[in-house]
């Protein structure tokens, strides 16, 4: 019995329930007009690895695992990281600057005062690129991840970077290398002298696979029927609430056109705000929590079937990511290579694929039909599995007792649970690990599963 409850901690305790969520709002919110922890995939990083411990069994699981570790030597920590909080894409700003364009030359005597003179703090020459908020993230994010290899266990990776033990690699996005760069500041004693790996736009089958399969971009990311629920949720009464909410904040006419887009930018442009700027004086001043809470829902709705479990598709490739992460270990245990560190910098559409594959989040399938408690209730969350700066962090042991033994442990968001399959357990033999991954590290075959019929 214990072992089933662990393992349901395990697969869904990702996604907070909204039990959770509610009972604890306010703390959560921290006296702000609105939960930041509501923006999806924009959800600016937030520290996850206490979240749980209101649970007796969460609790006893972490008490375990810190006296299971006490036999273990750490040998090899390997991560795959999503950038830090970024400035909006082009495309998103230039719907944040047509909306506020048209409420200034159209509405300017009605509309808030803040918004009649108001200038974004980002335009499109810094699409896309990470943010000092984002670089800190992954300064932060290294200097933790150097304290929990450092004083944990023994022997400590080495903290100097040597190119035979480390390997940082990243996509050819700009936010990405800066990410890499960030966390290196604080990971390495010489930061100055790492090296980094970067992948061309075309060909990079680990970091952007998505990119390298043509079945997944012609039947989801770039099929216009693939997201039905996403498409029905927009003509739903929630959105019809949410553009008539707007069109009220913004204090416009009967007669002013307010559409779903503007409702998904003035979101977007409150989201950039708090995660850029930590400010909720402008942009998140249109919202509500019925607002916020629904627009998370619908961008859910979209990421569970484009990047989620909503199609096998859309995370079984995935698989050509966990392999190489595998092989890293393997080749480790067998003499084969020296690396000790794998540092992996990519982007949402890296790291939540990953972590359907493993198991990480409700597998339930979001409805555009959902009711209010539904939506609340829901076990697959973006801005708990998928925040900015999301992190999967593979560690492998060796048992001091016996040195043919070796253990796997994952951490997702720096968060201590069980590896989903294993039982229970927090540090999962490798045997194991190869009998639950098997399919996906002996049989899968990318080229087949990509391959346009």
């Amino acid at each position: 019995m214990r072992a089933f409850s662990v393992m349901f901690v395990a697969a869904t305790g990702l996604a907070l329930c909204a039990a959770q969520d509610e009972s604890q709002n306010e703390q959560q919110q921290q006296g702000r007009p609105l939960n930041p922890r509501s923006f999806a995939t924009k959800t600016a990083y937030w520290d996850q690895r206490t979240v749980d411990d209101y649970d007796p069994l969460v609790l006893s699981t972490k008490l375990l695992a810190q006296e299971e570790l006490k036999g273990l030597k750490l040998l090899q920590v390997q991560q795959i990281n999503r950038h830090g909080s970024r400035f909006p894409t082009e495309s998103n700003t230039l719907k944040i600057i047509e909306l506020l364009e048209r409420m200034q030359k159209n509405y300017s005597s009605v509309i808030p005062t803040w918004l009649r003179n108001y200038t974004l703090p980002y335009n499109v020459s810094v699409e896309g690129t990470l943010a000092p908020t984002g670089a800190a993230e992954l300064f932060n994010f290294g200097a933790r991840t150097r304290n929990t290899v450092a004083g944990s266990v023994e022997p400590a990776l080495p903290t100097a970077f040597a190119k035979d033990k480390f390997i940082l690699q990243h996509t050819y996005k700009s936010r990405t290398r800066e990410s890499a760069k960030a966390f290196a500041k604080s990971f390495f004693a010489n930061p100055q002298d790492v090296q980094y790996i970067e992948y061309s736009k075309k060909g990079d089958r680990f970091l952007r696979y998505y990119d390298e399969c043509p079945r997944y971009n012609a039947e989801v990311a770039d099929n216009a029927t693939a997201l039905p629920e996403s498409a029905a949720y927009k003509k739903s009464r929630a959105m019809a609430y949410n553009i008539a909410l707007l069109k009220s904040k913004l204090r416009l006419p009967s007669e002013a056109m307010i559409t779903e887009v503007d409702v998904e930018s003035a979101f977007s442009a409150c989201a950039f705000d708090i995660a850029l700027y930590n400010t909720y004086s402008n942009w998140c001043t249109l919202m509500d929590k019925k607002l916020l809470d629904s627009l998370d829902f619908a961008e859910d709705l979209d990421n569970f079937y484009e990047n989620g479990p909503g199609y096998k598709i859309s995370y079984e490739i995935s698989a050509v990511l966990l392999k190489d992460v595998f092989g890293f270990m393997k080749d480790l245990i067998d003499g084969k290579t020296q690396v000790v560190g794998n540092f992996r910098f990519a982007h949402a559409e890296t790291t939540l694929p990953l972590m359907a594959l493993l198991g990480y989040g409700n597998r339930t399938p979001l409805l555009a039909s959902f009711t209010a408690d539904e939506i609340a209730f829901r076990g697959f969350r973006t801005s708990v599995l998928a925040p900015l700066a999301a992190n999967i962090d593979f560690r492998l042991y060796e048992s001091k007792s016996d040195s043919s033994k070796h253990f796997v442990q994952v951490l997702v968001n720096e968060r201590v649970a069980p590896v989903p399959g294993c039982d229970g357990a927090v540090f999962c033999e490798l045997s194991k690990i190869e009998e639950l991954w098997s399919y996906y590290l002996t049989t899968y075959d990318f080229d087949a599963d990509c391959k346009l019929n």
